[in-house]
């Protein structure tokens, strides 16, 4: 009969005992019930989302284009490209994306990133020229819950259009 314990089952059944021993059982009993799920008659926290599209920017109004829409097409409305879930809201990749050709006279001049769930609503602004070739950004941003982004596009001639794109956040950045 072989009576030795191995080096590795030692080390694992004396941290177990050490930390049973110094842990108090109150400690432990609140962590658990912490960690538990809610219990049958209480809701889970419900997270508000807000879903308003935004109206006006600059004191000028914005459209609102169905994305299946031939005008939406026309236009070439910049695609917003994010994660479906966002495992970090501290650092959501975010790319605006537009095959819009960036003639002189004629581009788009820039992306006006919002998002109505953050303690502060506008994200960012980015400024275009023609000598960029391409209407394009890709950057991270926070975000503090599921939200939906919304991205305003404003052309050279003064017009705003706006798109937008839902995300879920796992853990909230903001």
């Amino acid at each position: 009969m072989n009576d030795h314990v191995s080096r590795r089952d030692f080390i694992k059944k004396t941290a177990v005992i050490t930390v049973a021993a110094l842990v108090p059982v109150s400690v432990v009993s609140d962590a658990a019930t912490a960690l538990a799920a809610p219990k049958a008659g209480k809701p889970a926290k419900k997270i508000h989302i807000i879903k308003t599209k935004l109206k006006k920017f600059k004191g000028k109004e914005i459209t609102w284009l169905e994305k299946d829409s031939a005008e939406f097409k026309k236009l070439m409305i910049p695609k917003i490209h994010l994660p479906l879930l966002a495992q970090n809201g501290g650092l959501v990749p975010l790319a605006i994306d537009s095959k819009y050709p960036m003639k002189k006279g004629d581009y788009i001049s820039a992306f006006h990133v919002f998002d109505f769930n953050n303690p502060v609503p506008h994200v960012a602004s980015f400024y275009l020229t023609p000598d960029n070739g391409r209407a394009f950004i890709a950057t991270r941003i926070k975000l503090q819950q599921d939200s939906y982004v919304q991205v305003i596009t404003e052309y050279s001639n003064g017009s705003l259009y706006g798109n937008r794109e839902f995300v879920k956040v796992t853990v909230g950045g903001c």
